[in-house]
């Protein structure tokens, strides 16, 4: 496959190029000018921009199922009150359709990889196997008497087993849920594991006020879950004397601006995170609590956001490079450039598109105006082109989850 005539961003610091690129057995194999074979599938993509793909480092994909049911609510009442006890009517056919349309969303934004923490986690396996995503799952996990919960664990290890670097777009880590609900004996077993296993450990970490009151991030570090590979998700109530200490770490941060404000638990100091020399990245959070799943307005977000203090703050090149190299570096997986040899993740953009004029600033667009999709490829295949959706029967997917939806808010046909 040759990408003819578009132009090319390669990685967060370069400048825009044209040039063209061509594609064989999932990776970039020759980016040149006016690439020459009769017998290669031939795009012509004028008035695009190529860029490096890019990553949700963060999300529940399946909880498109609940989108919009709890609004306007604390942490504690939309966590507790409403999402828990409705989470107890998914099913394996649920999570499975529930992914399936959040994957959906995600390639229409431009996304070719995520990291997912939920429950039925082998069914969000299967609809990334059949979508053709990249993905780094998690089954959450919780503790029971000290211990990791059996039957969690025995499905996450149940995971790693059946689908770790399948298509070399699998990918398992382990995901205790947060260090309310996991004792800090089973986050010393998960990062036991961690390390036996050779996997990343995720988690949401200090994204609320009362969770810093009663936790000691020198404890929870000292269990071993950050030897191997941290993925922290959140991080809002991290002080300076946090940050230093993480310095000392394998740790990656998520930072997922839009859910923070919209449950009330603050803005994260990225900024201090990022001068202390941590890498961070963007994640969207689950659908229930965003509600969207458009990584590009979460880079837009955060730049705001760090810009209320001073305009240098995040950037265009450091959201370039959060929205892709850091993501792939966070779910410890190869990518994030435009690059001979690395796999072909590439996000396309439609250039016409009023908001995208004039089109020489185009590469200060891409965070600070509306992008149009035009195409998303995960390993030289395309999972979202020009509207349509290759990989899957997409009428057939909305009409599962619309069924689905109703059986779980109890609606009657």
């Amino acid at each position: 496959m040759i990408l003819r005539n578009a132009y090319v961003l390669r990685n967060w610091k370069s400048n825009i190029e044209k040039v063209d690129i061509k594609i064989d057995k999932g990776k970039i194999i020759k980016i040149d000018k006016n690439l020459k074979d009769n017998e290669d599938e031939e795009f012509d993509l004028d008035n695009k921009l190529i860029i490096p793909g890019l990553v949700n480092t963060h999300t529940h994909a399946a909880m498109s199922i609940l989108r919009g049911i709890a609004e306007d609510l604390s942490f504690n009442k939309w966590l507790f009150e409403h999402i828990i006890p409705l989470e107890e009517k998914l099913n394996e056919d649920i999570v499975y359709f529930a992914s399936m349309l959040s994957m959906m969303e995600m390639s229409k934004n431009g996304i070719v990889a995520f990291c997912d923490m939920y429950m039925f986690e082998n069914y969000v396996a299967k609809a990334v196997k059949d979508f053709g995503m990249k993905a780094l799952l998690t089954r959450g996990l919780v503790s029971e008497e000290d211990k990791i919960e059996k039957s969690r664990l025995k499905e996450a290890l149940s995971l790693f087993e059946k689908w770790h670097g399948i298509d070399n777009r699998i990918f398992v880590g382990l995901g205790p849920h947060a260090p309310y609900t996991c004792s800090l004996e089973a986050l010393k077993e998960i990062g036991k594991l961690s390390r036996k296993l050779k996997i990343p450990v995720t988690m949401h970490l200090f994204e609320n006020k009362w969770e810093k009151e009663q936790f000691s991030l020198s404890q929870i570090l000292s269990s071993g879950i950050a030897d191997y590979h941290f993925l922290a998700v959140h991080c809002v109530h991290l002080d300076d004397n946090d940050i230093k200490m993480l310095k000392d770490f394998n740790v990656f941060i998520s930072h997922n601006p839009t859910s923070n404000l919209k449950l009330g638990n603050g803005i994260a100091p990225i900024q201090k995170m990022i001068e202390n020399g941590l890498t961070v990245a963007l994640g969207t959070d689950g659908p229930a609590s965003n509600n969207s799943l458009d990584i590009l307005f979460e880079a837009r977000i955060a730049s705001l956001l760090q810009k209320k203090d001073n305009p240098q703050n995040l950037d265009i090149n450091q959201m370039l490079k959060m929205l892709t190299i850091n993501g792939y570096r966070s779910l410890n997986i190869e990518g994030g450039e435009i690059k001979e040899g690395f796999p072909a993740d590439l996000t396309i953009i439609n250039l016409k598109n009023p908001s995208f004029y004039p089109i020489e600033n185009m590469k200060k667009h891409i965070i600070h105006s509306k992008v149009d999709v035009f195409a998303t490829m995960v390993n030289g295949k395309f999972t979202y082109y020009n509207g349509t959706f290759p990989t899957i029967d997409e009428k057939e997917v909305y009409r599962k989850f619309s069924t689905f939806y109703k059986k779980v808010i109890g609606i009657e046909n």
